[in-house]
């Protein structure tokens, strides 16, 4: 058992003393200097609770294609990925309609809270055919929960790369100037993820490492607390 990380469990223990906990000894991250800190962020149907089992390579988050949600709260999950220590936090989604919009945002923000000290990486799951008006909305909520800084620490991910059938990518990006502009906003960063091959490590691989070249441009830091208390303190959020 990794002695440091007894106190962080101790608080959480304290501070959630209704929920049931199962822990698996193998399952409690080890700290290294190749940990990353995931978040996923999107609306229901888009994949994303199914992205988080494609990168941590097991069923962990529970996902069912529909445009009913069934995450209704963040859930954290870890793994061993080539070489890195993953943890990966899952949202709910969205737009969810079976949430009031300020409880899901204040669910969605707690994700920062529960990757402390912070996420290294916020992955903005689109699916890669379904591009509407909700997507622009997105990054907008995102600005407004977790600041402008949020953008320099994120990918857009695009889902279900199976529907493209052999399509670039890049031709649809292309074709449309709105998915172009944030992309943009998210430093031109983009991945695609077809969550059906479970069993693919390579899109994973090549996902990891953008991860690890967006961290080396930003000087190996990280989106931290405080931003998030900044950004929820200039909408008029009280912090506790």
């Amino acid at each position: 058992f990794h002695t440091e990380l007894l106190p962080q469990f101790l608080f959480f223990i304290s501070k959630n003393p209704q929920r049931k906990i199962s822990i698996n000894i193998q399952d409690i991250p080890v700290i290294s200097h190749l940990s990353r800190r995931i978040v996923l962020l999107g609306k229901t149907g888009v994949g994303k609770s199914a992205a988080g089992n494609t990168i941590l390579g097991q069923k962990v988050f529970r996902s069912e294609e529909g445009p009913i949600s069934v995450t209704s709260e963040c859930s954290e999950a870890h793994a061993t990925v080539s070489g890195r220590s993953l943890s990966v936090v899952d949202t709910p989604p969205f737009f969810d309609t079976k949430m009031k919009p300020e409880d899901s945002m204040t669910e969605i923000a707690r994700s920062v809270y529960l990757s402390s000290p912070g996420p290294h990486a916020f992955l903005i799951v689109f699916h890669v055919i379904r591009f509407t008006d909700q997507e622009q909305q997105i990054l907008q909520m995102s600005e407004k929960m977790f600041g402008d800084e949020v953008f320099k620490y994120s990918i857009i991910l695009f889902t279900h790369g199976d529907w493209l059938e052999g399509e670039p990518i890049e031709e649809l990006i292309k074709d449309n100037s709105k998915l172009r502009d944030l992309i943009d906003q998210c430093g031109g960063r983009y991945h695609v993820f077809n969550n059906k091959a479970l069993n693919n490590r390579e899109q994973v691989n090549d996902l990891l490492q953008k991860i690890d070249s967006m961290i080396e441009q930003n000087g190996g830091g990280h989106y931290s607390n405080q931003m998030s208390e900044d950004a929820l303190r200039k909408q008029g959020c009280v912090c506790s």
